[in-house]
Protein backbone atom coordinates (compact mmCIF):
# COMPACT_ATOMS: atom_id res chain seq x y z
CA UNK A 1 0.00 0.00 0.00
CA UNK A 2 1.07 3.38 -0.91
CA UNK A 3 1.68 4.92 2.63
CA UNK A 4 0.40 8.95 2.74
CA UNK A 5 2.52 9.21 6.04
CA UNK A 6 6.10 8.87 3.94
CA UNK A 7 4.74 11.36 1.73
CA UNK A 8 4.05 13.76 4.26
CA UNK A 9 7.74 12.91 6.21
CA UNK A 10 9.38 13.54 3.01
CA UNK A 11 7.94 16.66 2.05
CA UNK A 12 8.73 17.50 5.86
CA UNK A 13 12.09 17.07 5.62
CA UNK A 14 12.84 18.44 2.21
CA UNK A 15 10.90 21.38 1.63
CA UNK A 16 11.05 24.89 3.16
CA UNK A 17 6.86 24.74 3.54
CA UNK A 18 5.09 22.67 6.20
CA UNK A 19 2.09 22.15 3.74
CA UNK A 20 1.45 18.92 1.03
CA UNK A 21 0.76 21.25 -1.71
CA UNK A 22 3.02 23.99 -0.93
CA UNK A 23 5.09 24.24 -4.44
CA UNK A 24 6.84 27.14 -3.41
CA UNK A 25 10.95 27.10 -4.67
CA UNK A 26 13.06 25.12 -2.65
CA UNK A 27 16.30 26.15 -3.32
CA UNK A 28 18.14 23.67 -1.18
CA UNK A 29 18.92 20.60 -2.55
CA UNK A 30 19.23 17.49 0.06
CA UNK A 31 22.07 15.95 -1.09
CA UNK A 32 22.65 14.13 1.79
CA UNK A 33 19.22 12.40 1.76
CA UNK A 34 18.79 8.69 0.60
CA UNK A 35 17.84 8.15 -2.80
CA UNK A 36 14.51 6.72 -1.74
CA UNK A 37 13.26 9.67 -0.25
CA UNK A 38 14.55 11.81 -3.21
CA UNK A 39 12.15 9.68 -5.50
CA UNK A 40 9.12 10.16 -2.92
CA UNK A 41 9.84 14.06 -2.89
CA UNK A 42 10.12 13.89 -6.92
CA UNK A 43 6.85 12.49 -7.88
CA UNK A 44 4.83 14.37 -5.20
CA UNK A 45 6.33 17.61 -6.77
CA UNK A 46 5.15 16.80 -10.33
CA UNK A 47 1.91 15.55 -9.08
CA UNK A 48 1.09 18.38 -7.12
CA UNK A 49 1.87 20.81 -10.40
CA UNK A 50 0.64 18.62 -12.48
CA UNK A 51 -2.67 18.18 -10.96
CA UNK A 52 -3.45 21.68 -9.16
CA UNK A 53 -1.65 24.34 -11.45
CA UNK A 54 -1.28 22.90 -14.64
CA UNK A 55 -4.48 20.39 -14.18
CA UNK A 56 -6.60 24.20 -13.56
CA UNK A 57 -5.40 25.70 -17.16
CA UNK A 58 -5.54 22.74 -19.10
CA UNK A 59 -9.47 22.08 -18.05
CA UNK A 60 -10.64 25.56 -18.31
CA UNK A 61 -8.45 25.44 -21.93
CA UNK A 62 -10.14 22.26 -22.99
CA UNK A 63 -13.36 23.85 -22.35
CA UNK A 64 -14.12 20.83 -19.88
CA UNK A 65 -14.74 23.62 -17.57
CA UNK A 66 -15.75 26.99 -17.37
CA UNK A 67 -15.95 29.44 -14.65
CA UNK A 68 -18.77 30.51 -12.56
CA UNK A 69 -20.35 33.75 -12.92
CA UNK A 70 -20.83 34.75 -9.29
CA UNK A 71 -16.86 34.23 -8.34
CA UNK A 72 -13.94 35.34 -10.68
CA UNK A 73 -10.93 33.23 -9.39
CA UNK A 74 -10.17 32.04 -12.75
CA UNK A 75 -11.21 34.35 -14.78
CA UNK A 76 -7.70 34.75 -15.84
CA UNK A 77 -7.64 30.66 -17.66
CA UNK A 78 -10.92 31.49 -19.48
CA UNK A 79 -9.80 34.71 -20.89
CA UNK A 80 -6.33 33.65 -22.27
CA UNK A 81 -4.94 36.41 -20.20
CA UNK A 82 -1.86 34.68 -18.49
CA UNK A 83 1.30 36.28 -18.70
CA UNK A 84 4.99 35.85 -17.41
CA UNK A 85 4.34 37.25 -14.31
CA UNK A 86 0.93 35.39 -13.48
CA UNK A 87 1.52 33.42 -10.14
CA UNK A 88 0.51 30.17 -11.51
CA UNK A 89 3.13 30.39 -14.13
CA UNK A 90 5.78 31.23 -12.34
CA UNK A 91 5.06 29.31 -9.24
CA UNK A 92 4.88 25.90 -11.62
CA UNK A 93 7.50 26.70 -13.63
CA UNK A 94 9.88 26.91 -10.40
CA UNK A 95 8.36 23.96 -8.55
CA UNK A 96 8.62 21.72 -11.41
CA UNK A 97 12.41 22.55 -12.27
CA UNK A 98 13.60 22.81 -8.43
CA UNK A 99 11.54 20.50 -6.41
CA UNK A 100 10.13 17.78 -9.06
CA UNK A 101 13.46 17.94 -11.70
CA UNK A 102 15.97 19.00 -9.28
CA UNK A 103 15.56 16.25 -6.74
CA UNK A 104 15.14 14.03 -9.40
CA UNK A 105 18.55 14.99 -10.99
CA UNK A 106 20.27 14.30 -7.53
CA UNK A 107 18.27 11.00 -7.56
CA UNK A 108 19.61 9.78 -10.76
CA UNK A 109 22.96 10.30 -9.73
CA UNK A 110 22.88 8.65 -6.94
CA UNK A 111 21.18 5.82 -8.11
CA UNK A 112 23.32 5.52 -11.31
CA UNK A 113 26.56 5.70 -9.72
CA UNK A 114 25.75 2.32 -7.61
CA UNK A 115 24.37 1.24 -11.13
CA UNK A 116 21.08 0.29 -9.24
CA UNK A 117 19.24 0.83 -12.77
CA UNK A 118 15.71 0.05 -11.13
CA UNK A 119 14.93 3.55 -10.05
CA UNK A 120 17.26 4.84 -12.54
CA UNK A 121 14.27 3.95 -14.58
CA UNK A 122 11.58 5.57 -12.60
CA UNK A 123 14.15 8.59 -12.54
CA UNK A 124 14.35 8.59 -16.46
CA UNK A 125 10.68 8.45 -16.76
CA UNK A 126 10.10 11.21 -14.52
CA UNK A 127 12.38 13.29 -16.35
CA UNK A 128 11.21 12.11 -19.57
CA UNK A 129 7.45 12.91 -18.60
CA UNK A 130 8.15 16.03 -16.89
CA UNK A 131 10.32 17.57 -20.20
CA UNK A 132 7.94 16.59 -22.23
CA UNK A 133 4.89 19.01 -21.54
CA UNK A 134 7.77 21.71 -20.58
CA UNK A 135 8.66 21.33 -24.37
CA UNK A 136 4.56 20.89 -25.15
CA UNK A 137 3.91 23.93 -22.70
CA UNK A 138 6.72 26.36 -23.45
CA UNK A 139 8.51 25.41 -26.46
CA UNK A 140 12.46 26.01 -25.70
CA UNK A 141 13.75 24.79 -22.62
CA UNK A 142 16.97 24.87 -20.03
CA UNK A 143 17.66 21.70 -19.86
CA UNK A 144 21.47 20.26 -20.70
CA UNK A 145 22.62 22.88 -18.46
CA UNK A 146 19.61 23.12 -16.41
CA UNK A 147 21.29 21.46 -13.10
CA UNK A 148 24.74 22.75 -13.02
CA UNK A 149 23.74 24.91 -10.23
CA UNK A 150 26.42 27.41 -9.50
CA UNK A 151 28.73 26.50 -12.24
CA UNK A 152 25.94 27.55 -15.08
CA UNK A 153 23.87 30.28 -13.27
CA UNK A 154 22.44 31.32 -16.90
CA UNK A 155 21.80 27.90 -18.45
CA UNK A 156 21.44 27.26 -22.20
CA UNK A 157 17.99 27.29 -23.89
CA UNK A 158 18.11 24.34 -25.50
CA UNK A 159 15.83 23.41 -28.90
CA UNK A 160 12.42 21.93 -28.08
CA UNK A 161 13.59 18.73 -30.65
CA UNK A 162 16.98 18.92 -29.02
CA UNK A 163 15.36 18.03 -25.95
CA UNK A 164 12.80 15.45 -27.00
CA UNK A 165 15.05 13.31 -28.86
CA UNK A 166 17.41 13.60 -25.77
CA UNK A 167 14.46 12.36 -23.48
CA UNK A 168 13.29 9.60 -26.25
CA UNK A 169 17.21 8.17 -26.17
CA UNK A 170 17.10 8.79 -22.29
CA UNK A 171 14.07 6.34 -22.41
CA UNK A 172 15.25 3.93 -24.34
CA UNK A 173 18.77 3.29 -22.66
CA UNK A 174 16.94 3.09 -19.47
CA UNK A 175 14.98 0.33 -20.81
CA UNK A 176 17.61 -1.74 -21.76
CA UNK A 177 19.94 -1.97 -18.44
CA UNK A 178 20.45 -4.89 -16.33
CA UNK A 179 17.11 -4.91 -13.81
CA UNK A 180 18.57 -8.41 -12.43
CA UNK A 181 19.94 -6.47 -8.80
CA UNK A 182 17.24 -5.02 -7.81
CA UNK A 183 14.89 -4.74 -4.93
CA UNK A 184 11.69 -4.17 -4.98
CA UNK A 185 11.55 -4.10 -1.67
CA UNK A 186 13.43 -1.24 -0.77
CA UNK A 187 10.87 1.57 -3.04
CA UNK A 188 7.77 -0.08 -2.49
CA UNK A 189 6.70 1.96 0.14
CA UNK A 190 8.46 5.73 -1.53
CA UNK A 191 7.08 4.66 -5.16
CA UNK A 192 3.77 6.81 -5.16
CA UNK A 193 3.36 5.34 -9.28
CA UNK A 194 3.56 2.23 -8.94
CA UNK A 195 4.96 0.72 -5.15
CA UNK A 196 8.45 -0.37 -6.67
CA UNK A 197 7.08 -2.73 -9.46
CA UNK A 198 9.35 -2.63 -12.19
CA UNK A 199 7.65 -4.00 -14.72
CA UNK A 200 4.72 -1.37 -14.15
CA UNK A 201 7.59 1.21 -15.06
CA UNK A 202 8.83 -0.71 -18.15
CA UNK A 203 5.19 -0.39 -19.15
CA UNK A 204 4.83 3.17 -18.32
CA UNK A 205 8.17 4.14 -20.25
CA UNK A 206 6.73 2.35 -23.21
CA UNK A 207 3.38 4.07 -22.94
CA UNK A 208 5.62 8.04 -22.58
CA UNK A 209 7.57 6.72 -25.64
CA UNK A 210 5.00 6.32 -27.68
CA UNK A 211 2.83 9.61 -26.91
CA UNK A 212 6.53 11.15 -27.04
CA UNK A 213 6.74 9.63 -30.96
CA UNK A 214 3.38 10.74 -31.78
CA UNK A 215 4.24 14.22 -30.67
CA UNK A 216 6.59 14.81 -33.10
CA UNK A 217 5.22 12.74 -36.52
CA UNK A 218 4.33 15.48 -38.04
CA UNK A 219 7.66 17.22 -37.48
CA UNK A 220 9.97 14.54 -37.84
CA UNK A 221 7.72 11.74 -39.76
CA UNK A 222 10.95 9.35 -40.84
CA UNK A 223 11.46 8.77 -37.42
CA UNK A 224 8.58 8.31 -35.80
CA UNK A 225 7.52 6.07 -38.54
CA UNK A 226 10.71 3.67 -37.77
CA UNK A 227 10.58 4.31 -34.62
CA UNK A 228 6.93 2.91 -34.04
CA UNK A 229 7.14 0.42 -36.19
CA UNK A 230 9.93 -1.33 -34.42
CA UNK A 231 7.69 -0.51 -30.89
CA UNK A 232 4.82 -2.48 -32.39
CA UNK A 233 6.67 -4.90 -33.49
CA UNK A 234 7.99 -5.44 -30.45
CA UNK A 235 4.55 -5.37 -28.45
CA UNK A 236 2.74 -7.67 -30.97
CA UNK A 237 6.21 -10.05 -30.21
CA UNK A 238 5.25 -9.83 -26.79
CA UNK A 239 9.17 -8.60 -25.73
CA UNK A 240 7.73 -5.43 -24.23
CA UNK A 241 4.29 -4.55 -22.81
CA UNK A 242 2.69 -0.79 -22.45
CA UNK A 243 0.26 0.51 -19.69
CA UNK A 244 -2.37 -2.10 -18.76
CA UNK A 245 -3.53 -0.67 -15.89
CA UNK A 246 -3.47 3.33 -14.94
CA UNK A 247 -0.49 5.51 -14.06
CA UNK A 248 -2.31 7.26 -11.03
CA UNK A 249 -1.34 8.38 -7.27
CA UNK A 250 -4.02 6.94 -5.13
CA UNK A 251 -3.23 7.92 -1.27
CA UNK A 252 -4.83 11.10 -0.37
CA UNK A 253 -7.59 11.26 2.47
CA UNK A 254 -9.92 14.21 3.43
CA UNK A 255 -7.53 16.18 5.47
CA UNK A 256 -5.80 19.34 5.43
CA UNK A 257 -2.73 19.22 3.24
CA UNK A 258 -3.33 15.21 2.97
CA UNK A 259 -6.26 15.61 0.18
CA UNK A 260 -5.53 15.03 -3.60
CA UNK A 261 -3.72 18.55 -5.23
CA UNK A 262 -6.49 20.02 -7.73
CA UNK A 263 -9.56 19.51 -4.53
CA UNK A 264 -6.78 21.08 -2.07
CA UNK A 265 -6.05 24.12 -3.98
CA UNK A 266 -9.53 24.62 -5.50
CA UNK A 267 -11.62 24.01 -2.60
CA UNK A 268 -10.05 23.36 0.40
CA UNK A 269 -8.15 26.08 0.54
CA UNK A 270 -10.32 28.48 -1.14
CA UNK A 271 -13.08 27.25 1.06
CA UNK A 272 -15.57 27.45 -2.05
CA UNK A 273 -17.12 25.06 -4.36
CA UNK A 274 -18.22 27.45 -6.32
CA UNK A 275 -15.28 28.40 -9.20
CA UNK A 276 -15.53 25.74 -11.12
CA UNK A 277 -18.86 24.70 -13.51
CA UNK A 278 -19.25 22.28 -16.46
CA UNK A 279 -18.44 24.00 -20.00
CA UNK A 280 -21.20 23.84 -22.40
CA UNK A 281 -18.95 22.43 -25.02
CA UNK A 282 -18.55 19.32 -23.26
CA UNK A 283 -21.29 18.81 -22.02
CA UNK A 284 -23.09 19.30 -24.92
CA UNK A 285 -20.81 16.49 -26.61
CA UNK A 286 -21.67 13.62 -24.20
CA UNK A 287 -25.49 14.79 -23.99
CA UNK A 288 -25.57 14.43 -27.83
CA UNK A 289 -23.93 10.91 -27.28
CA UNK A 290 -25.69 9.96 -24.37
CA UNK A 291 -22.85 9.46 -22.99
CA UNK A 292 -22.84 8.34 -19.39
CA UNK A 293 -19.84 9.24 -17.91
CA UNK A 294 -21.29 12.70 -17.66
CA UNK A 295 -22.95 11.54 -14.40
CA UNK A 296 -19.48 10.62 -13.57
CA UNK A 297 -17.93 13.57 -14.08
CA UNK A 298 -20.63 15.97 -13.16
CA UNK A 299 -22.62 16.52 -10.24
CA UNK A 300 -26.76 16.90 -11.85
CA UNK A 301 -28.08 20.31 -10.27
CA UNK A 302 -32.23 19.91 -10.59
CA UNK A 303 -32.00 16.97 -13.25
CA UNK A 304 -29.97 18.81 -15.34
CA UNK A 305 -26.12 19.20 -16.90
CA UNK A 306 -26.07 22.26 -17.93
CA UNK A 307 -22.88 23.86 -18.94
CA UNK A 308 -21.57 27.21 -19.58
CA UNK A 309 -20.64 28.98 -22.57
CA UNK A 310 -16.91 30.11 -22.07
CA UNK A 311 -16.23 32.84 -20.66
CA UNK A 312 -19.89 33.71 -19.52
CA UNK A 313 -18.67 34.47 -15.86
CA UNK A 314 -19.81 38.47 -16.16
CA UNK A 315 -23.36 37.76 -16.88
CA UNK A 316 -25.55 38.94 -14.28
CA UNK A 317 -26.03 36.83 -11.18
CA UNK A 318 -30.03 38.31 -11.33
CA UNK A 319 -30.25 36.61 -14.76
CA UNK A 320 -29.04 33.22 -13.32
CA UNK A 321 -26.53 31.96 -10.59
CA UNK A 322 -24.36 29.01 -11.95
CA UNK A 323 -24.53 27.28 -8.46
CA UNK A 324 -28.05 26.76 -8.54
CA UNK A 325 -28.44 25.88 -12.10
CA UNK A 326 -24.87 25.12 -14.16
CA UNK A 327 -23.30 21.73 -13.10
CA UNK A 328 -19.69 21.46 -11.18
CA UNK A 329 -17.18 18.89 -11.98
CA UNK A 330 -16.83 16.15 -9.33
CA UNK A 331 -13.78 17.14 -7.37
CA UNK A 332 -13.25 14.82 -4.20
CA UNK A 333 -10.60 14.81 -1.71
CA UNK A 334 -9.47 11.16 -2.34
CA UNK A 335 -9.82 11.19 -5.84
CA UNK A 336 -7.08 10.09 -7.60
CA UNK A 337 -4.50 11.94 -9.72
CA UNK A 338 -3.43 10.24 -12.92
CA UNK A 339 0.15 10.53 -14.94
CA UNK A 340 -1.44 8.53 -17.56
CA UNK A 341 -4.78 6.03 -17.70
CA UNK A 342 -4.64 3.12 -19.43
CA UNK A 343 -7.55 3.80 -21.92
CA UNK A 344 -5.14 7.06 -22.71
CA UNK A 345 -2.37 4.84 -23.54
CA UNK A 346 -4.92 2.24 -25.34
CA UNK A 347 -6.05 5.08 -27.15
CA UNK A 348 -2.13 5.91 -27.85
CA UNK A 349 -1.41 2.58 -29.93
CA UNK A 350 -4.74 2.98 -31.67
CA UNK A 351 -3.46 6.10 -33.20
CA UNK A 352 0.25 4.33 -33.63
CA UNK A 353 -1.42 1.86 -35.93
CA UNK A 354 -3.93 4.12 -37.73
CA UNK A 355 -0.86 6.04 -38.57
CA UNK A 356 0.94 2.66 -39.86
CA UNK A 357 -2.18 2.03 -42.16
CA UNK A 358 -3.37 -1.05 -39.73
CA UNK A 359 -6.91 -0.02 -39.47
CA UNK A 360 -7.77 -3.04 -37.99
CA UNK A 361 -5.78 -3.18 -35.24
CA UNK A 362 -6.01 0.47 -34.61
CA UNK A 363 -9.85 -0.34 -34.18
CA UNK A 364 -9.62 -3.07 -31.60
CA UNK A 365 -7.16 -0.94 -29.42
CA UNK A 366 -9.76 2.39 -29.56
CA UNK A 367 -12.73 0.16 -28.23
CA UNK A 368 -10.40 -1.14 -25.66
CA UNK A 369 -9.64 2.37 -24.76
CA UNK A 370 -13.11 3.48 -25.13
CA UNK A 371 -14.12 0.71 -23.16
CA UNK A 372 -11.53 1.17 -20.66
CA UNK A 373 -12.06 4.30 -19.89
CA UNK A 374 -15.80 3.55 -19.19
CA UNK A 375 -15.35 1.26 -16.39
CA UNK A 376 -12.30 3.39 -14.56
CA UNK A 377 -15.08 6.20 -14.58
CA UNK A 378 -18.10 3.75 -13.62
CA UNK A 379 -20.39 4.10 -16.40
CA UNK A 380 -22.64 2.09 -18.30
CA UNK A 381 -21.07 2.13 -21.98
CA UNK A 382 -24.32 0.17 -23.55
CA UNK A 383 -24.13 -0.21 -27.71
CA UNK A 384 -22.24 3.11 -28.30
CA UNK A 385 -19.25 0.92 -29.91
CA UNK A 386 -21.73 -0.12 -32.16
CA UNK A 387 -23.73 3.42 -32.25
CA UNK A 388 -22.26 6.87 -31.69
CA UNK A 389 -18.98 5.69 -30.78
CA UNK A 390 -18.68 3.02 -33.56
CA UNK A 391 -14.84 3.62 -35.04
CA UNK A 392 -15.05 4.42 -38.57
CA UNK A 393 -14.65 2.45 -40.73
CA UNK A 394 -12.82 4.61 -43.77
CA UNK A 395 -11.44 8.00 -43.52
CA UNK A 396 -8.12 8.25 -41.92
CA UNK A 397 -9.05 12.29 -40.51
CA UNK A 398 -12.41 10.51 -39.58
CA UNK A 399 -10.74 7.61 -37.63
CA UNK A 400 -7.88 10.06 -36.01
CA UNK A 401 -10.97 12.43 -34.56
CA UNK A 402 -12.58 9.68 -32.85
CA UNK A 403 -9.23 8.51 -31.48
CA UNK A 404 -8.61 11.95 -30.19
CA UNK A 405 -12.72 12.71 -29.57
CA UNK A 406 -12.64 9.95 -27.07
CA UNK A 407 -8.97 10.83 -25.30
CA UNK A 408 -10.80 14.46 -24.57
CA UNK A 409 -13.38 12.69 -23.00
CA UNK A 410 -11.11 10.40 -20.52
CA UNK A 411 -8.74 13.50 -19.95
CA UNK A 412 -11.52 15.11 -18.12
CA UNK A 413 -11.62 13.33 -15.43
CA UNK A 414 -9.31 14.66 -12.28
CA UNK A 415 -8.48 17.90 -14.67
CA UNK A 416 -6.29 16.48 -16.90
CA UNK A 417 -6.96 18.91 -19.74
CA UNK A 418 -3.38 19.92 -20.25
CA UNK A 419 -3.04 17.21 -22.04
CA UNK A 420 -6.30 17.00 -24.23
CA UNK A 421 -5.35 20.65 -25.01
CA UNK A 422 -1.96 19.69 -26.17
CA UNK A 423 -3.68 16.95 -28.61
CA UNK A 424 -5.98 19.67 -30.07
CA UNK A 425 -3.14 21.85 -30.69
CA UNK A 426 -1.80 18.98 -32.45
CA UNK A 427 -4.73 17.28 -34.38
CA UNK A 428 -7.12 20.28 -34.33
CA UNK A 429 -9.61 17.90 -32.48
CA UNK A 430 -12.03 18.84 -31.25
CA UNK A 431 -12.38 21.09 -34.20
CA UNK A 432 -13.52 24.64 -33.29
CA UNK A 433 -17.09 25.77 -34.09
CA UNK A 434 -18.08 28.21 -37.07
CA UNK A 435 -20.58 29.85 -35.53
CA UNK A 436 -18.64 31.50 -32.57
CA UNK A 437 -20.34 34.93 -33.43
CA UNK A 438 -23.95 33.80 -32.86
CA UNK A 439 -23.30 31.92 -29.65
CA UNK A 440 -24.48 34.99 -26.61
CA UNK A 441 -23.22 34.76 -23.38
CA UNK A 442 -24.64 32.16 -21.02
CA UNK A 443 -25.47 28.60 -21.29
CA UNK A 444 -28.28 28.35 -24.25
CA UNK A 445 -26.01 27.19 -27.22
CA UNK A 446 -27.83 27.67 -30.64
CA UNK A 447 -29.56 25.34 -32.82
CA UNK A 448 -26.96 24.90 -35.66
CA UNK A 449 -24.13 24.85 -32.66
CA UNK A 450 -22.19 21.50 -33.40
CA UNK A 451 -22.16 19.91 -29.83
CA UNK A 452 -18.30 19.39 -28.69
CA UNK A 453 -16.68 22.23 -31.03
CA UNK A 454 -14.45 24.56 -29.38
CA UNK A 455 -16.37 28.11 -28.28
CA UNK A 456 -13.65 31.15 -28.72
CA UNK A 457 -13.95 32.37 -25.28
CA UNK A 458 -16.73 35.31 -25.38
CA UNK A 459 -13.71 36.99 -23.42
CA UNK A 460 -11.01 36.22 -25.05
CA UNK A 461 -8.12 38.54 -25.32
CA UNK A 462 -6.05 36.40 -27.84
CA UNK A 463 -7.87 38.29 -31.14
CA UNK A 464 -9.99 34.86 -31.77
CA UNK A 465 -6.91 32.81 -31.95
CA UNK A 466 -7.44 29.79 -28.98
CA UNK A 467 -3.94 29.27 -26.64
CA UNK A 468 -0.87 26.74 -28.13
CA UNK A 469 0.66 27.15 -24.87
CA UNK A 470 2.23 28.84 -21.90
CA UNK A 471 4.30 32.47 -21.62
CA UNK A 472 7.47 32.56 -20.21
CA UNK A 473 8.36 32.23 -16.48
CA UNK A 474 9.66 35.78 -15.33
CA UNK A 475 12.55 33.82 -13.43
CA UNK A 476 13.58 32.80 -16.49
CA UNK A 477 13.64 35.78 -18.90
CA UNK A 478 14.89 38.02 -15.76
CA UNK A 479 17.75 36.00 -14.30
CA UNK A 480 18.76 34.13 -17.32
CA UNK A 481 20.80 35.86 -19.87
CA UNK A 482 20.21 33.36 -22.56
CA UNK A 483 16.41 34.04 -22.42
CA UNK A 484 16.90 37.73 -24.07
CA UNK A 485 15.11 36.42 -27.16
CA UNK A 486 12.30 35.74 -25.31
CA UNK A 487 12.08 38.40 -22.82
CA UNK A 488 11.68 40.73 -26.14
CA UNK A 489 7.92 38.81 -26.83
CA UNK A 490 4.93 40.15 -25.23
CA UNK A 491 3.11 37.11 -22.99
CA UNK A 492 0.21 37.99 -25.32
CA UNK A 493 2.34 36.77 -28.66
CA UNK A 494 3.91 34.24 -26.92
CA UNK A 495 1.01 32.26 -26.37
CA UNK A 496 0.15 31.87 -29.43
CA UNK A 497 3.43 30.78 -31.08
CA UNK A 498 3.81 27.13 -31.93
CA UNK A 499 6.45 24.62 -30.22
CA UNK A 500 8.76 22.79 -32.90
CA UNK A 501 6.67 19.64 -33.67
CA UNK A 502 3.47 22.32 -34.01
CA UNK A 503 5.57 23.86 -37.35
Amino acid sequence: MKKLSIILSIVLLLSSCDKFLDINENPNYPTDVSDELLLTSSLVSVTNVYAADWGLIGSFWSQHWAQNNTSSQYKIYESYALSSNTNVIERSYRAMYVDALGDNEIFLQKVAESENWGPYLMGAVTKAYVFQYLVDMYGNVPYSEAFLGADKINPVIDKGETVYADIYELLTTSLDKDFSSYVPALYASNDILFDGEIEDWKAFANSLRLRILLRQFDANSSFATTEITKLLADMGAGTISLLEKDADVTNFQDADSKSNPLYETDQRQLNTTNNIRACATFTSFLEANADTRLQSLFNEVDGNFYGMIPGSYNVPSTEFEAPGLISSPVITPEMPVFWMTYAESELLIAEAYLRMGNAGMAKMHYESGVTESFVRMGADIGTLLIGVYAFPATGFQDQLKAIIMQKWVDAAEGGRGLESHIERVRTGYPEETTINSEIEEGYVLPDNYIPGTLIYSKKGTSGGILPRRFPYADSELNFNSNAAEYKAMSSADVILQKVWWNQ
